[in-house]
């Protein structure tokens, strides 16, 4: 099946219906589309569920019985993933960065996120139990992508359980860090194109050595992202750039 024409303007619903059907959008989903966006009846829009379905839909002059927008689809197609798959697996930082990581890993492309806990983590992985506020950020940033599947945000643990775990499921690791490390570029060079991929961010100064012996010691790459010390968010955004470009 062909791909839709899409509009710029894309929303997201639980579920995209068949062709010649009427979805609800949420409240507020339909408060950009009539407020900032100020769409009305008969007005393009695109769907997306976040997994992978998208569709070319139209501004329906009906409502719900609920008094929610509908709109009609008019073509639906289901995109392919990104590939390769691209995780990363991230130190949670501090404070209200980790939005900021999300946000931006999202739209740089990235499969998969993994927090990861580390030996001088200082932030509780707990944190990542508010859900549903990491749902919408993810969402959020996956309409502003464009993107037709939404990353996964994947209960994670320790630094090595989470790295033999990304082995069991066949893909290629490797540690960013600051010396005696290779190009991030001249690392993906080596990988098959379809082989997944997981760069591992560490927290607020770096990896310790045991850290780094033992990610080595299960045949993990030591990579550079660049020259300069960043912050986890930023680190992990570099990672999901440069894996993707």
């Amino acid at each position: 099946m062909s791909s839709p024409t899409m509009s710029s303007l894309w929303l997201h619903v639980d579920f995209v219906p068949m062709v010649g059907e009427a979805a609800p959008v949420g409240r507020d989903e339909a408060r950009h589309a009539f407020g900032a966006r100020r769409l009305g009846a008969g007005d393009m829009l695109t769907l997306f569920d976040g997994r992978g379905t998208i569709a070319r839909a139209q501004i329906s002059e009906q409502r719900a019985r609920t008094g929610e927008m509908l709109v009609e689809v008019l073509e639906r197609s289901d995109a392919p993933p990104l590939a390769p798959e691209t995780t990363i697996a991230f130190a949670v930082p501090k404070g209200d960065r980790l939005s900021t990581l999300l946000d931006l890993c999202t739209q740089a492309g990235v499969s998969r996120l993994v927090p990861i806990e580390c030996a001088r983590s200082v932030v509780d992985a707990d944190k990542l139990d508010r859900g549903e506020r990491w749902q919408r950020i993810l969402a959020e940033a996956t309409k502003v992508a464009k993107r037709a599947w939404m990353p996964e945000l994947i209960a994670g643990g320790a630094l090595e359980a989470v790295a033999r775990a990304e082995l069991a499921r066949g893909a290629a690791i490797a540690a960013a860090h600051t010396s005696d490390a290779v190009d991030i570029a001249a690392w993906r060079g080596t990988l098959a194109p379809t082989q997944p991929r997981t760069v591992f961010i560490g927290p607020e100064g770096g990896f310790e050595d045991g850290e780094l012996a033992t990610l080595r010691a299960l045949g993990a790459s030591v990579v550079s992202l660049g020259p300069c010390v960043m912050r986890v968010e930023m680190a992990a955004v570099a990672a999901a750039v440069l894996l993707r470009a």
